[in-house]
């Protein structure tokens, strides 16, 4: 029998479990790989960071599994690398009759098999007889259906106390592992940051605090990035502003940027749901794009919808998708310049920028200049970070100005506001010194990244 590396991703609990297992995938972690001769169950002995290996066993027929690691996720990392080696390596795995550990486990599934059997056949002939006498009585009274729901609702409310104990843990200890830096100095961190930042952001994972860990492992690529100079200013503002969204957290679990922030985003579905959720029916171009594979080996897809009524109090909206980087670029996105007519939902926020659409309807292409306000990008971004102090980066329409570069080939945009530094690395000579109307930036309180430009003759383009 054999088991896909698409089965395995599926049967994965998240991205995050799949990164973390993929690490596990050395020799040297497991003294032990063996399977059936009916190569229905394989095992192993993985080393993890106690004395004692964690006992791991599967099933590559049904995907069962059992580890005794102390994981609350479920496959967990240890289960879900077992059947990647199996499907890359399955060499490896000894054919032998299965440890007693092993049996142990069989013995025990087999009974809960039967047993589920049983159970199944009950149901059905059940059913075959409220069907053969057309008696179609609920199956649980009204008083067994109120205690169902109840009981479910208590599980919820366990379930999301104790994540929310873990979180807490982990950003009482993340508070401590700055301190600890600051304590050591900036310039033992910078010449440390990519494995210190692992192992944080790997305690966050651990903690639940998932879209934290993601903000901490990126943080030396934002920091290695820019040039020596600025490097230990953006050290020092991504962990205050980290150390902010922390207490923000532990304030107040249930504010909605925060929580997204630190553990996990709401699904469409209870966006959906949500009856205060902010809608704004418009007419809205993409006016960017922004295309970043993540350390996690995800690829971060946004693009950026620019509100063309001048009026409209929500301005921009940001649809995010999330994808492997194995299955290439996904065609869905609308490129730069496009037009929808649509009906956009928020995810409630102080600031609400991140959005998904609801509906949707075709629209013919508007010529307009985007709207923008009077405001420099370092004054604007300066109010918004008084709401969300954690705030990454913001974007920005400007107008009038011109993308001009240095003597080191550094960009820079250049407006009446005065010079703002560019993170491309490249910008079409088309448009190097050339007027341009609007232009689409993200700031992040240092530097900009153009996205979309309206210029003469060729009107709204991709950067």
């Amino acid at each position: 029998m054999e088991i896909s590396l698409e089965t395995i991703q599926n049967l994965a609990p998240d991205q995050a479990s799949l990164h973390a297992a993929k690490k596990l995938l050395k020799p040297a972690k497991w003294p032990l790989l063996g399977q059936d001769p009916g190569v229905n169950t394989i095992w192993g002995q993985c080393q993890g960071s106690g004395s004692n290996p964690y006992l791991t066993m599967a099933d590559v027929v049904d995907h069962g599994y059992k580890c005794t690691c102390p994981s609350r996720k479920f496959p967990c990392k240890h289960v879900l690398a077992l059947w990647w080696q199996f499907a890359d390596r399955p060499d490896d795995f000894t054919v032998s009759d299965p440890p007693e550990w092993v049996h142990d486990w069989l013995g025990r599934r087999r009974k809960k098999s039967t047993s589920t059997e049983a159970e199944t056949a009950g149901k059905v002939e059940k059913k075959n007889i409220l069907l053969a006498t057309g008696d179609d009585t609920p199956a649980l009274s009204a008083a067994e259906q109120a205690n169902k729901e109840a009981a479910k609702a208590q599980r919820a409310k366990q379930i999301k106390a104790a994540t929310e104990a873990s979180i807490r843990d982990g950003l009482v200890e993340f508070q401590q592992w700055v301190d600890d830096q600051l304590r050591t100095g900036i310039g033992g961190l910078m010449k440390e940051i990519s494995s210190r930042c692992r192992q944080i952001a790997a305690r966050m994972v651990d903690a639940k605090a998932a879209n934290l860990a993601s903000r901490l492992d990126e943080i030396p690529a934002k920091v290695l990035a820019l040039p020596s100079h600025e490097q230990a200013r953006k050290v020092c503002q991504e962990l205050s502003q980290l150390v902010w969204l922390s207490e923000a957290w532990l304030v107040d679990p249930d504010d909605p940027d925060a929580r997204r922030s630190v553990a996990a985003t709401e699904s469409r579905a209870v966006l959906l749901e949500t009856p205060e959720t902010l809608s704004v029916m418009g007419v809205w171009e993409t006016v960017g794009e922004q295309i970043v594979t993540r350390r996690d080996g995800l690829i971060s897809h946004a693009s950026w919808l620019l509100n063309l009524d001048e009026s409209a109090e929500q301005r921009f909206a940001l649809l995010q998708d999330f994808y492997p980087a194995s299955v290439g670029r996904r065609q869905g996105g609308e490129r730069v310049g496009s037009v929808i007519s649509a009906e956009l939902i928020f995810y409630p926020s102080r600031l609400p920028l991140r959005a998904t659409i609801h509906t949707q309807k075709a629209c013919a292409p508007q010529v307009c200049d985007w709207p923008h306000e009077e405001v420099a990008p370092d004054t604007g971004f300066a109010r918004k970070l008084c709401t969300i102090p954690w705030l990454e980066s913001h974007p920005f329409i400007v107008s009038e100005g011109r993308i001009a570069a240095d003597k080191k080939g550094r960009f820079y945009w250049r407006d009446s506001y005065g010079a703002w530094p560019l993170m491309n690395e490249h910008v079409s000579p088309l448009l190097q010194g050339c007027e341009i109307r609007r232009a689409c930036i993200v700031w992040d309180g240092n530097n900009a990244e153009l996205l979309g430009v309206q210029a003469k003759p060729w009107g709204s383009i991709a950067c």
